[in-house]
């Protein structure tokens, strides 16, 4: 970051590209020599340290490491033929479903809940009960949460195992879980990257290791596993999105086991953080934005964007949950950001019901005004930034909320940053953004249609989401600029959701097809959807002044409409 006293107008080249929706595939990373070693350590790491060198054991792992081994037993399942030989036989056989001495039923009779009466692993979460009151315990939790994801919130259920554990109910073991609160293991493939799977669960949480212990560390593992598995099940298992897959079941366990609060031992690793790309995150330090979501817009939006998944990365079927509800991910990122600037002492009414629980977000940038009026800064996509003037004169404080909600440049991890700055007048009437009668501001940056900002003076909100609304109820399309005077590309926008693929057609007046080409659904002017077309026939020449027709094929969808063309 640079701070300055003069107002710079940044100049910077803006390309903005979009990735096309992907047809259904697993999207694993070609992992390097060096990252296998690195994923095979962890796993002995976690699973049987005894088996590994300590000169080889990770310095520490995180608490993130032991949360949940879905993704690492995924990702070495996955690439199970890339390690080497003496490496795989290791590997095959930790990776074996566990061998028990028992089983019950649950009572809905859905699951089966394997476990020792014996030896190591015995279940025992509340001492003051015996083994099989235990295993009940954890049996009426999978009962509960599965009442709640797949009844109540109408998810479907994992899938059968094809008789595997010795029937085709949902298995459960109660073991080590591999150090972890627990595991979802994908076992058989289904097609479409779906995939069969068991759970492990950990036999009594009294390590130091975990932030929740006994009954209640228990059930929020059930809660946050079941939904892996119904991810894997039916979705898609991505390893590229594999935050997503933590934030859902993180916020899982909150909405089934609201008693529980696990998710806070992982909350303040975002706090300290909101400046970082929102996919960049574990998942499992975000689940108050699906808390937030929920609050807002329902438990379907959660479940519509699983829907989105198998056909598109996770941060596009999170941007286009939110088109389908006149909203953008620029937007909502940036209402995120004000939800969590309201937490802890700052606690008010009508944010997180558990905020006075949060801890307060640490800002990027905190600048003394008015010895410094501006801040330059190099912002992560899809970030939220903090930037604190701390006016001296007066006492007062200025929190910008500054959000760059580039979902495209996500996926394609082009353009990882882009520059804005943000300058404060001690004046109403000096900068476009009039915040109160003593400060005004302006917000300069190349492209403002990815970026969202808001204001909070002294705790009170000034100025919220400078983003443009999305156009809602277009007719047929609608086209920006027109007339056209060969400035910048001409935006076409219709009803189509982000990577569709769509036939483009320009005609002129007597109906002569003057360009055609295949275009992707990319977002546009206003956070719309639809075409860019720089106004140039087929053979790369402008056209002469006049009407011209468009006409534009999404599926079985046509959108027709006219454009004035002035080549002066």
């Amino acid at each position: 970051m640079h701070i300055n006293n003069s107002i710079r107008t940044i100049r910077l080249i803006s390309v903005y590209f979009f990735i096309s929706v992907f047809c259904p595939a697993f999207f694993a990373q070609d992992l390097s020599g060096s990252e296998l070693d690195s994923i095979y350590n962890k796993f002995l790491q976690l699973s049987s340290p005894e088996l590994i060198a300590i000169s080889d054991r990770l310095n520490e792992l995180t608490p993130e490491d032991r949360k949940c081994g879905f993704g690492l037993v995924s990702q070495i399942k996955y690439n199970l033929d890339k390690f080497t030989i003496e490496q795989q036989k290791i590997l095959s056989r930790l990776l074996q479903r566990p061998v028990k001495q028992a089983s019950i039923v649950s009572p809905s009779g859905i699951f089966r809940i394997h476990f020792n009466y014996t030896g190591t692993e015995v279940p025992i979460y509340d001492n003051t009960l015996n083994t099989d009151e235990n295993v009940m315990m954890v049996a009426l939790a999978l009962d509960s949460s599965y009442n709640f994801e797949v009844n109540h919130l109408g998810y479907p259920a994992p899938p059968f195992d094809n008789g595997q554990g010795g029937d085709d109910l949902y298995d459960v073991y109660i073991t080590l879980a591999r150090n972890n609160y627990g595991l979802t293991d994908p076992e058989d493939p289904l097609g479409d990257e779906k995939y069969t799977s068991f759970i492990e669960i950990h036999y009594n949480f009294a390590s130091s290791n975990f932030y929740t212990h006994g009954l209640a560390a228990m059930r929020v593992t059930v809660a946050h596993e079941l939904h892996h598995a119904i991810q894997v099940g039916n979705y898609i298992y991505r390893s590229s999105d594999g935050f997503f897959y933590e934030l859902t079941s993180t916020s899982m366990e909150e909405f089934v086991f609201d008693d529980v609060n696990d998710y806070y031992g992982y909350i303040p690793e975002y706090f300290d953080n909101p400046h970082r790309s929102f996919s960049n995150n574990s998942g499992y330090n975000l689940p108050h934005w699906n808390i937030f979501l929920q609050d807002n817009f329902g438990f379907e939006i959660i479940k519509n964007q699983w829907e989105l998944m198998p056909t598109m990365r996770a941060i596009l079927a999170i941007g286009n949950s939110l088109l389908e509800r006149n909203s953008t991910f620029a937007r909502e990122l940036n209402r995120f950001g004000i939800w969590t600037y309201y937490t802890g002492h700052r606690t008010v009414a009508g944010y997180f019901e558990e905020a006075a629980s949060y801890p307060l977000i640490s800002p990027h940038s905190i600048i003394p005004f008015p010895q410094f009026n501006s801040a330059q800064v190099d912002a992560q996509i899809t970030s939220n930034n903090f930037i604190v003037f701390n006016i001296t004169s007066n006492n007062d404080s200025l929190y910008a909320i500054v959000t760059n909600g580039d979902i495209n440049a996500a996926v394609l991890l082009q353009n990882p940053t882009n520059i804005f700055e943000y300058i404060l007048y001690a004046n109403a009437n000096s900068g476009q953004r009039n915040l109160t009668d003593n400060y005004s501001s302006d917000f300069l940056v190349s492209d403002p249609n990815w970026w969202s900002v808001s204001e909070i003076l002294n705790g009170l909100i000034v100025r919220e989401d400078s983003a443009i609304v999305p156009i809602t109820d277009i007719a047929e399309s609608f086209i920006f600029p027109n007339p056209y005077r060969y400035s910048g590309d001409l935006s076409i926008s219709i009803e189509a959701k982000l990577g569709e693929n769509l036939d483009f057609n320009v005609y002129s007046s007597g109906l002569t097809l003057i360009h055609s080409s295949q275009e992707i659904a990319t977002p546009l002017i206003n956070n719309t959807i639809g075409v860019s077309w720089n106004g140039f026939d087929n053979e790369g020449n402008k056209l002469a002044s006049g009407v011209y027709i468009y006409v534009i094929k999404n599926g079985d969808e046509v959108v027709k409409g006219k454009v004035v063309i002035f080549n002066e």
